[in-house]
């Protein structure tokens, strides 16, 4: 996972849009990359895409 430091924070780089966030990154499984891959198991997202993308994702799995 990408990172950067700025004013004493750290900064990460979403897997799934490719912004910063800062805190804790979320699990982006099952969504997969641009390939049709899954994302490296320490690859995170922002809590933006967990919620749009991730999240609905994971309902679909579960027939929700």
């Amino acid at each position: 996972m990408a990172s950067a430091e700025r004013d004493g924070v750290r900064y990460f780089n979403c897997c799934i849009c490719d912004e910063f966030f800062e805190g804790w990154g979320n699990n982006p499984d099952p969504v997969k990359n641009t390939l049709g891959e899954y994302f490296d198991e320490d690859d995170e997202c922002c809590n933006n895409c967990n919620s749009m993308v991730v999240m609905p994702a994971r309902m679909k799995v579960m027939g929700l």
